[in-house]
């Protein structure tokens, strides 16, 4: 009969690895995105442009999710060794990716609605 120690059977749970690079180009898309909506909301406000402005208020949704998936990554990183996790840390991502599809999903529901409304 195999007898194994605690030490033997016991294993990294970090599945996912270094996810280093995704996490900083992440903080980097959340900057592009931030100073492209800022600057649609601005001009849309001083142009009297709806399109622009309307254009920049939907960005503020992708600034959102962004910011939901960097929320993962640092959870994540924070949390790949601990043993609570004992399918992995990973999973977090995943959380945040449903998370994000709820709101949007939420926001669209929103805009039917109010779609609905002002068409009668």
């Amino acid at each position: 009969m195999h007898t194994l120690n605690r030490a033997q059977w016991q294993h990294s749970h970090n599945f996912l690895g270094d996810q280093a690079t995704a996490e900083k180009n992440t903080r980097r898309v959340i900057l592009l995105t931030s100073a492209m909506m800022v600057v649609e909301v601005v001009a849309g406000l001083h142009l009297h442009s709806m399109a622009l402005f309307a254009d920049g208020c939907h960005m503020s949704t992708h600034v959102a999710a962004f910011l939901i998936t960097a929320w993962a990554y640092v959870v994540t990183r924070k949390n790949a060794g601990n043993r609570l996790y004992s399918f992995g840390a990973g999973k977090v991502g995943v959380l945040g990716a449903y998370t994000s599809a709820i709101i949007l999903a939420g926001i669209a529901l929103f805009m039917l609605v109010e779609s609905v409304k002002r068409l009668f």
